[in-house]
């Protein structure tokens, strides 16, 4: 087994007061900072691949949130010339051209990708900008962009002005699972002529996982972990939190009773599903409200002091850096 390293990573986590986190230092299996910054900057080696212009196929998806089903089908998307002005429409998207683009070639950043509430990199865009706000189709458009990324949550309406615009933009639709992530950091990167940067963080992400599965304690079941945000909603099968279970070897409790994508729960629920972590989105004042809970009390998670607030950036990751997000659950979930 690794040794672990003490980790910063969840130190936002660490912000709210509470008696039971008073000291806490978690540790974690790869140094936070060390992986921040390999996660942020993938170089590889130079490609022979087809010139431009070219065709890309590759498989979309699409997620009905009221049958909680995917839709999958193949699109195809011609990129007539390797892209120099380049805008992504999400968060996500812009942290994975953050370490495969070269960043003269990235024309502006969204105002969420410079909020370290939303985004792993918000200091570094400040810094770089320029800042706009991405969701409105006009300032897109003002941008000059020879492609735009956009994805399943981005607005028909943006779209379509897009298109009346007759500005390129490729839709990569959902994902949020490792196995999407990669497809898609892999369709990124040969959109905009990056391929051996893509291949390179997709090994530094398999490296990662590996090393945190293989710090992980043997002989003892899976831990059930339970998250719940600032208004009692948890995260389901479909969603990122499962990704970050999984890789740590842990049960999310939510996915396990069912839960597709996000539901909102009550204590009785929470005393009945009775996971061994409870963690709570920082800031929201749940620590204390879960802690002083007269039914509460009897749950495991309040009995062993296993209550935990964690940043949500950490919780929405839909990047590379989910990977980042599991080496800080490892350290609550182990490091103790």
């Amino acid at each position: 087994m690794l040794a672990l390293a003490t980790c910063t990573a969840a130190l936002h986590a660490l912000s709210e007061p509470a008696a039971w986190a008073q000291g806490l230092r978690l540790s974690c299996p790869i140094d936070p900072d060390a992986l921040k910054e390999r996660l942020s900057f993938a170089r590889g080696e130079a490609q022979e691949v087809e010139p431009w212009p070219r065709l890309i196929r590759y498989t979309g998806r699409e997620f009905d949130f009221r049958t909680a089903t995917f839709k999958e089908q193949t699109r195809s998307f011609l990129v007539r010339r390797k892209p120099s002005r380049i805008l992504a429409h999400s968060v996500g998207v812009t942290e994975i051209l953050w370490a495969i683009c070269p960043r003269e070639r990235i024309v502006a950043f969204s105002e969420l990708a410079a909020d370290p509430s939303f985004s792993f990199i918000a200091s570094s865009v400040r810094e770089r900008g320029p800042l706009a706000n991405l969701q409105d189709a006009e300032l897109v458009i003002g941008c000059r962009p020879d492609l735009v990324f956009t994805v399943f949550y981005s607005s028909a309406d943006v779209k379509k002005k897009l298109a009346q615009a007759r500005v390129t933009f490729l839709d990569l639709g959902y994902f949020g699972t490792v196995d999407s992530l990669r497809e898609q950091i892999l369709l990124i990167g040969e959109a905009i002529g990056e391929e051996g940067n893509a291949q390179a963080l997709v090994r530094v992400m398999d490296e990662a996982i590996d090393e945190i599965r293989r710090a992980r304690p043997g002989g003892r079941r899976p831990p059930r972990v339970l998250y719940l945000d600032a208004n009692g909603y948890v995260p389901g099968k479909t969603t990122n939190f499962s990704s970050i279970c999984e890789i740590i070897g842990a049960v999310n409790v939510s996915e396990e009773q069912g839960v597709t994508s996000w539901a909102q729960i009550d204590y009785e629920t929470i005393l009945k599903w009775d996971p061994d972590f409870i963690l709570f989105s920082t800031g929201s004042g749940l620590g204390r409200r879960i802690a002083s809970d007269r039914l509460l009390a009897h749950a495991r998670a309040v009995k062993e002091g296993n209550i935990h607030p964690i940043a949500g950036v950490y919780i929405c990751a839909d990047s590379q850096f989910l990977v980042l997000s599991a080496n800080a659950l490892a350290g609550i979930v182990y490091g103790k």
